[in-house]
């Protein structure tokens, strides 16, 4: 789903807008709600490797143009390290012969 996300960023200010294509959306969740968006927000920061802390304001679906749209205001200049994303390494092969 993060590959399809359409991120729109509002210069000068900490508003963020994610869009996200209604089929991806509804892949995972079964319903427009804030903790979806607050947990979609989250993952997705996360392994962008953005700095700052989302926080979701506004989602809504807008059926016209089959997306969900998410309104985020990004906290930024934390103090500490966000942790970044981690891929699971499912090919985790250890040689012994070599």
């Amino acid at each position: 789903m993060f590959e399809s996300i359409f991120e729109t960023v509002v210069m000068g200010s900490n508003t963020v807008f994610l869009s996200i294509p209604e089929d991806d959306y509804f892949l995972a969740y079964d319903s427009v709600t804030k903790k979806a968006a607050e947990e979609i927000t989250d993952d997705y920061f996360k392994m962008r490797g953005r700095d700052g802390i989302p926080n979701v304001k506004h989602i809504e679906y807008d059926e016209p143009s089959h997306r969900i749209k998410i309104t985020l205001e990004v906290k930024e200049n934390m103090d500490w390290p966000r942790p970044g994303y981690t891929v699971p390494d499912t090919l985790n092969i250890t040689r012994n012969n070599e």
